[in-house]
């Protein structure tokens, strides 16, 4: 003759439980590396941005005026800085706007970061906006 014992749960199956866990655990995993991946990216791109703008700005403030400069006076020529900043974005492989203003040169940069992990999704760029100035000083030594 044979025993029958009741088991606690008996009848209620838990197969499959381990599975819906482990796709929460790589879903957060994917997440947490497309996260350091792309993230990473867009903040090199905004970082290289504004170096760019900014170098770029310092090479058009340092184009002064010939005949100015001969004087003593820290003036710009706005032709030549305008020229020298966006020489300076070709080099890097990037477009902008430069203004002159006065003593001052004004640098607008627009970068692209190419993304990863989240071209898997549907956003496979990112796109930043940097603005530096640099101002054409006389420097005066003690």
């Amino acid at each position: 003759m044979r025993r029958r014992v009741a088991r606690a749960g008996a009848g209620r199956s838990d197969e499959g439980s381990v599975s819906v866990w482990m796709i929460g655990v790589v879903v957060c995993a994917f997440m947490m590396i497309a996260l350091a991946l792309d993230g990473g990216t867009m903040l090199r791109a905004r970082s290289d941005a504004f170096a760019a703008a900014s170098a770029a700005a310092r090479v058009g403030a340092q184009q002064l005026d010939p005949v100015e400069a001969v004087e003593g006076r820290a003036v710009l020529d706005p032709v030549a800085a305008e020229r020298a900043a966006h020489a300076s974005l070709a080099e890097q492989g990037l477009g902008g706007v430069v203004t002159v203003e006065g003593d001052t040169v004004i640098v607008e940069v627009t970068s692209t970061a190419h993304l990863q992990m989240a071209s898997l999704v549907g956003q496979p760029t990112a796109t930043f906006q940097a603005t530096a100035s640099a101002q054409a000083v006389k420097v005066v030594t003690p």
